[in-house]
C-alpha cells in the first residue's frame, strides 16, 4: 500500500484533536463497500465518492493508524493531492 508522506507523519505522530481527510483508494469494490463501516467505526466519516472508486474519508489523525491496516487500501494520500 501507498501512503504519502505526510499520511506516514499522521500515522507514526498524530496530533491530538486534528481532523485528517484523506483520499483512500480501495483494492476493489468488495474492498470499498467494507471501508464506510469501518471509517465509521473508527469515528470518522466518508465525505464524497471519487471517481474510479476512491473516496475521501474524514477521521481523527489518531486513527489515521487503524485505517492503515485496514485489508484492501491501494492507497492513502492527503485531499491536498487533489488540486495537483
Amino acid at each position: 500500500m501507498y501512503l504519502s508522506h505526510p499520511v506516514r507523519r499522521m500515522r507514526d505522530d498524530p496530533l491530538e484533536a486534528e481532523t485528517a481527510e484523506l483520499r483512500v483508494e480501495p483494492v476493489d469494490d468488495d474492498a470499498r463497500a467494507r471501508l464506510s463501516d469501518y471509517v465509521c467505526s473508527l469515528g470518522g466519516s466518508v465525505e464524497r465518492e471519487l471517481q474510479f472508486g476512491g473516496v475521501v474519508v474524514a477521521l481523527d489523525e489518531t486513527n489515521v493508524s487503524a485505517l492503515c491496516e485496514f485489508d484492501g487500501i491501494e492507497r492513502i494520500e492527503t485531499v491536498d493531492t487533489l488540486g495537483y
